[in-house]
């Protein structure tokens, strides 16, 4: 067991020294870092853009005084000198003629349209009391009025589990799909490469000489899990520190919280169903790229070697994509019991609401037991697999290993 930790040790400790492995870590950090770094300049670049106003309605200077894009200002001249002081962007003058208001604005560019949005509801707000005072209507006659129409919606089934009205359920299900894609993309190739420039050294007849293979090829895939975990654990450290400082950011403090309660329910998604096929899936795909990898002579080949489990995976992902449009159809429901795809299919069908948590369970035994006995079946014959040092082309590699 010490010589399998060891293997599993060493296999590690090569990868995540390498650059490319440090670059890939990092990536996301970066991009999240510049956009931090972008929304905290906009915002402190649009925290001194103010619109001044001047008026002697108190109706308006109430809204005016509750708002954050608008300054009261007592006279134009005071608005005029702000103005010049770049303290504000413009300023609207408002009159009021025979009980009637009238509003100017005064820049050098147009003003937003969501800040003229907002003066201009304070301003019928505003006009609408003007109305109401000159003509002098009783208590009952303004109530009247304020009537507003009645809607009432009777619907006779609402369907729950709708995923195209979802938007957490539609967020759980690309960032699921995504991430499944990278990780097994990456990984798959990453191990291939690795064993296949191992089986073109003769050092391996030594070490097989001091261990068994089938322990080697555990160690082997243990320390390329434990790359996967690393690199996972560091996005969740991650994530959580962005999570925890992100209502404390000027620019992003808003919007997060105003999309916390999506966010907590799509962690919630990922947390379940989602991380467990996502595990299995790495697992099974990495064993049969160790498996690719040991079939070829050449390093060179692994790429070529680890293609069709390249394709498989593109089904899946493309198939489960296509999922959104094309509805829970009776392929969708058998490939979502099947190695390898299942690890796409099932989990996107669990989020748009077409599996239960019992078919999930099913699927997800289903899926262990092909990894087992995926695991057990390489790790007999890879010792004859890597030991193939002739160049006749994969599957005369196999079918020689399965003679022994």
């Amino acid at each position: 067991m010490n010589k399998i930790w060891l293997v599993a040790k060493e296999t590690y400790r090569r990868e995540v020294k390498t650059w490319s492995y440090l670059l890939m870590i990092l990536a996301p950090f970066l991009l999240v870092f510049f956009s931090f770094v972008i929304g905290m300049v906009s915002a402190g670049s649009s925290d001194d853009n103010y619109v001044g106003v001047v008026t002697s309605n108190s109706v308006l200077k109430q809204a005016i005084k509750k708002s954050e894009d608008f300054d009261n200002y007592s006279t134009e001249a005071k608005a005029k000198k702000a103005y010049k002081d770049e303290d504000i962007d413009g300023y609207v003058l408002i009159e009021q003629k025979n009980n009637q208001l009238a509003a100017t604005y005064y820049s050098d560019q147009k003003m937003d349209s969501d800040l003229k949005s907002e003066l201009l509801t304070s301003l019928n707000t505003a006009q609408q009391q003007l109305n109401l005072s000159k003509a002098k209507l009783t208590t009952k006659q303004s109530q009247s009025l304020a009537t507003r129409v009645q809607f009432k919606q009777k619907v006779k089934h609402v369907d729950k589990k709708s995923f195209d009205n979802d938007p957490v359920k539609q967020i759980s299900f690309w960032v699921l799909l995504i991430i499944l894609y990278m990780l097994v993309i990456t990984y798959t190739q990453v191990t291939a490469q690795d064993i296949a420039t191992e089986k073109g050294t003769k050092i391996m007849e030594v070490i097989f000489s001091s261990m068994p293979g089938g322990d080697y090829f555990t160690g082997k895939i243990l320390g390329i899990f434990g790359e996967i975990i690393t690199q996972v654990l560091i996005y969740v450290v991650g994530f959580v520190a962005v999570y925890c400082a992100a209502p404390y950011i000027d620019g992003f403090s808003d919007l997060f919280r105003q999309y916390k309660p999506m966010i907590d329910q799509a962690i919630g998604n990922l947390a379940s169903w989602g991380l467990v096929f996502t595990i299995i899936g790495l697992v099974l795909f990495i064993i049969f790229a160790a498996f690719c990898g040991a079939l070829v002579a050449k390093s060179e080949n692994a790429n070529k070697a680890v293609g069709p489990l390249s394709t498989l995976m593109l089904i899946g992902f493309l198939f489960t994509v296509n999922m959104q449009s094309g509805g829970d159809t009776i392929l969708a429901k058998v490939l979502s019991y099947t190695p390898f795809l299942s690890s796409f299919v099932m989990p996107a069908r669990v989020i748009m609401g077409n599996a239960t948590n019992l078919e999930a369970a099913i699927s997800a035994l289903i899926a262990l037991a092909a990894t087992v006995a995926s695991f057990i079946w390489i790790r007999k014959i890879y010792p004859n697999l890597i030991l193939q040092t002739d160049d006749v082309g994969p599957w005369q590699n196999f079918k020689r290993s399965l003679r022994g």
